[in-house]
């Protein structure tokens, strides 16, 4: 059986061709170097950023896609670190490469990319 990669709520997304995740330190405001290059500042949490990139996909997946990471806040899960971790997140821009239709009725996109961010 396959396992899943990610979802939104019940709904299991196509699978990406690449999932990169990222583990982000925030800082607090007015953090940088000093005069004497020392770094001031404190970590105040730890967010994630993925970087999803499908290919070769149908309109009816992107659609589906499209359909569960909304503009505004949304659920994402996924599993990293051992573990299934549901983020609430947000979405950059959503790229899209056309391939168009090949002949078997789907319009397919060669590839669709987009970046999901930890609130």
């Amino acid at each position: 059986m396959a396992r899943k990669i990610l979802w939104a709520g019940s709904t299991v997304l196509p699978a990406p061709t690449s999932l990169s995740i990222n583990d982000e330190i925030i800082w607090t405001s007015g953090t940088g170097r000093g005069v004497s290059g020392k770094m001031i500042g404190n970590p105040v949490a730890e967010k994630k950023t993925l970087g999803i990139k499908w290919e070769f996909i149908t309109e009816t997946e992107l659609v589906l896609i499209k359909k569960k990471l909304i503009k505004g806040y949304f659920p994402l899960s996924f599993h990293d670190d051992g573990v299934d971790l549901t983020i609430e997140s947000y979405r950059g821009t959503l790229s899209k490469e056309a391939l168009g239709a090949i002949g078997d009725g789907n319009y397919y996109y060669r590839s669709v990319s987009v970046d999901v961010v930890q609130r």
